[in-house]
């Protein structure tokens, strides 16, 4: 039963999240199609985590730890997301800044529900699956879907340049707070209280201000 439990958990909370975030699309959802799709590419990739993780660990294993998390660990994982997410962007459905912050969003919380289900496996238990619904879960859910939002607010732009701008500002927020978030978690008492109490609130606020000024937006695209 507390296996059930712990795999129950590790996956319906990253769908309560998720949603969470689509509601606010409604003034021209999303299929809900594309967007559980979404859900199930973001979780198949992180086996190319798992298949890359082992070299890349071992050609950074004398760098120091913050090049680690930055690069062997967020840098990484946000790369795979991305990958993940692009074919959805590149969709016609992705037509107001908005789509591109729920497709974002799946891809992370399928990613989460993945990396959440083998935390369990490998020894995790109920406890530690309800810790990560609030912690790990909600900060790929959150550098994903302003990822998500930036690209798609690029795509919408006539400029290669502005495309360009949003493109990197995404990757760079993503990148950036998922690698703080490593790093502070991973060191002493202190500074995983910072990653827990200053990072992850800050980056699920980012995502809400986001969702909430690209909803705002939505009537731009569709009057």
């Amino acid at each position: 039963m507390s296996e059930l439990l712990a795999m129950l958990l590790a996956v319906v909370p990253c769908l309560v999240w998720l949603w969470a975030i689509v509601r606010h699309d409604d003034h021209e959802a999303e299929p809900w199609l594309f967007v559980v799709l979404a859900l199930l590419v973001g979780a198949a990739s992180t086996g190319g985590v798992l298949w890359l993780g082992p070299a890349l660990g071992a050609w950074l294993a004398d760098s120091p730890r913050l090049v680690q998390d930055f690069v062997g660990t967020a840098a990484h994982e946000e790369a795979w997301k991305l990958a993940a997410l692009l074919p959805f962007l590149l969709h016609r459905e992705v037509d107001e800044p908005l789509d591109g912050g729920v497709y974002g969003a799946a891809v992370g919380l399928g990613f989460a529900a993945a990396e959440n289900v083998l935390y369990v496996e490998h020894g995790g238990d109920a406890t530690l699956a309800l810790q990560r619904a609030f912690t790990a879960t909600l900060m790929h859910a959150a550098c994903s879907g302003c990822l998500g939002i930036a690209l798609a607010t690029g795509k919408l732009r006539h400029r290669t340049s502005g495309r360009l701008a949003w493109a990197t500002l995404g990757g760079a927020l993503a990148v950036g707070l998922h690698g703080l978030y490593d790093h502070f978690l991973c060191g002493d008492e202190l500074q995983g209280r910072i990653a827990l109490l200053f990072v992850l609130p800050f980056a699920i606020v980012l995502l809400v201000v986001k969702v909430r000024w690209a909803r705002r937006h939505s009537t731009t695209f569709h009057p």
